[in-house]
C-alpha cells in the first residue's frame, strides 16, 4: 500500500514549482523576519497598527512538505499590509532582500499567493483527513482521490491555474490514472461501506471513465473483490463435515423399533430431496451478495462504521472480518513515521545530555497531551500570553541564580 500523503506531495510540489518566484520571496522575508527578536518584535507592532485582522505569528517552512509550504503562505498573505509596512520603515529589510537577488512582494504577487491557497486548501484536508489515526481511513480514500482529480480537471480551465494543474495532473495520473494502478484494496473498502456499496462506486467509475468504460471497471474491481472473500471463506468458514459416529449409533437404536414410515411408498419427489440432502446441495446466497443487494444506511454524522459491522458482524460473519482487515489497513504512513522522529525534536545539539528517562517522559507526555487536547484549540490565539508566561519563567531564573551566587559569596566570606 503506498502512502496517499507522499504521493499527494509529490504531486502539490511538482504544482509549486511553477510558481517558484513568489514562494521564494515570501520563504526568504519570513526567514529575515525570524532572524532576531527584535525584528519579529517590530513586526508585531506594524501589525497592530495596521489592523492586519489575525494574530497568528509567522513561521518557517520544510521545503520538502508541501504542506508546511502551504501555512506559511496561507499565514502571510493576511500580512500583506504589515509587509508594506514593514519595508517602508525598515531600509535593511528592502536592502537586504535586493542584495538576494528578490524583490518586495508585489501586490500582483499576493494575489496570487491567495488564488494559490485557495486552490491548495482541498488538498490540505485531504492529507490531514487521510493521516488521521482516530478513525477509518481506507473507506473514504477512494472518494478523496477521485475529488482531488476533479478539482486538476477544473482548475486547467483557469488560465492562472492551468500551468499548475497540468504538471500536478501528470504526476497524479502516473500513480492514480487508471484503476489497474492502484490499489484495489481501497475500492474493496469503498464497497464495504454500507452507505456507498457498488451503487456509489458506479457514479464515481461512470464520473471518471464514462459509461462505455464504467462497465469494464466495475467488472475488473469486483471479480477482484469476490476472490478475495472466496479466500477468506475457504480460511475462515467451519468445516461441514459432520462426525458419521453419531449418526450410526442413532441409526442402529431407531433400527431396532419399526418405523411407521417404512411400510409406505415415497413420493418420487421426496426421493429427489432425500438426494440432494446427501450431496449437501444447499442453494443459499452468499454473504457479499446478500449485502450487496441490500439498501444502503442513510449517510449521516452519527453514522460509525465500526460500530454498524460489529452489530451485523452475526449477519455477515465472513465478511464481518474481511471488512475488519480492510478498515484496519492506514492508507499513510504520516502518523507512524512522525512517531519516530519526534526524538529529532527532543534531543538536538543544544539539548544533548537528557537522560534516556527524561526523553521518554517528554516523548510519552507530549503524546499523552496531543491525544486528549481538542482540534478545535488554536494554540496560536494564546501566542501573546505565552510569551508572558516564558518572560515570567526567565524572572523567576535569573532571581534564583541570584539568590544561589549571593549565598556562594556568604559561604567564602565564613571560611
Amino acid at each position: 500500500m503506498r502512502c496517499v500523503a507522499h504521493i499527494l506531495n509529490l504531486v502539490v510540489q511538482d504544482g509549486i514549482k511553477k510558481v517558484d518566484k513568489p514562494v521564494e520571496i515570501i520563504r526568504w522575508a519570513v526567514k529575515w523576519i525570524r532572524q532576531s527578536p527584535s525584528r519579529i518584535g517590530k513586526f508585531t507592532k506594524f501589525a497592530k497598527l495596521v489592523n492586519s485582522g489575525t494574530t497568528k505569528h509567522l513561521v518557517r517552512d520544510v521545503p520538502t512538505r508541501w504542506n508546511s509550504t502551504y501555512r506559511i503562505l496561507n499565514i502571510t498573505q493576511a500580512y500583506e499590509k504589515t509587509f508594506e509596512r514593514y519595508d517602508l520603515e525598515e531600509y535593511e529589510f528592502r536592502s537586504d532582500i535586493e542584495k538576494a537577488g528578490l524583490s518586495i512582494p508585489s501586490p500582483s504577487d499576493w494575489q496570487h499567493v491567495r488564488h494559490l491557497c485557495h486552490f491548495l486548501k482541498p488538498f490540505c484536508d485531504v492529507t490531514e483527513r487521510i493521516s488521521g489515526t482516530l478513525y477509518v481511513t481506507s473507506n473514504t480514500c477512494i472518494e478523496d482521490i477521485y475529488s482531488i482529480r476533479t478539482l486538476l480537471d477544473d482548475a486547467i480551465s483557469d488560465s492562472s491555474l492551468c500551468d499548475i494543474a497540468l504538471a500536478m495532473r501528470v504526476k497524479f495520473d502516473k500513480y492514480f490514472g487508471e484503476v489497474e494502478k492502484m490499489n484495489l484494496l481501497l475500492y474493496f473498502a469503498l464497497i464495504l461501506d454500507p452507505r456507498n456499496k457498488v451503487k456509489y462506486l458506479v457514479i464515481l467509475l461512470e464520473d471518471r471513465y464514462g459509461k462505455e468504460k464504467m462497465e469494464e471497471k466495475k467488472k475488473y474491481i469486483m471479480d477482484s473483490m469476490y476472490e478475495l472473500y472466496n479466500d477468506y471463506i475457504r480460511i475462515h468458514s467451519p468445516s461441514t463435515t459432520f462426525s458419521t459416529t453419531g449418526s450410526n449409533n442413532s441409526s442402529s437404536i431407531l433400527g431396532k423399533r419399526q418405523n411407521p414410515d417404512a411400510t409406505t411408498p415415497k413420493p418420487p419427489l421426496r426421493n429427489k430431496l432425500r438426494e440432494k440432502m446427501k450431496t449437501n446441495i444447499v442453494e443459499s446466497i452468499g454473504e457479499l451478495e446478500k449485502y450487496l443487494k441490500e439498501s444502503v444506511e442513510e449517510d449521516s454524522s452519527m453514522f460509525n462504521i465500526v460500530d454498524w459491522w460489529k452489530v451485523n458482524s452475526l449477519r455477515f460473519p465472513i465478511l464481518s472480518l474481511m471488512a475488519k482487515d480492510l478498515f484496519a489497513i492506514p492508507v499513510s504512513t504520516v502518523a507512524s513515521e512522525s512517531v519516530f522522529s519526534t526524538s529529532g525534536s527532543v534531543l538536538d545539539p543544544y539539548r544533548s545530555s537528557l537522560t534516556p528517562n527524561i526523553v521518554e517522559s517528554i516523548i510519552c507526555t507530549q503524546d499523552w497531551l496531543r491525544g486528549g487536547i481538542s482540534d478545535n484549540i488554536d494554540f496560536e490565539q494564546d501566542w501573546e500570553n505565552l510569551q508572558e508566561i516564558d518572560k515570567e519563567k526567565l524572572v523567576r531564573l535569573i532571581r534564583a541564580r541570584i539568590g544561589y551566587g549571593n549565598e556562594c559569596g556568604n559561604v567564602k566570606m565564613q571560611d
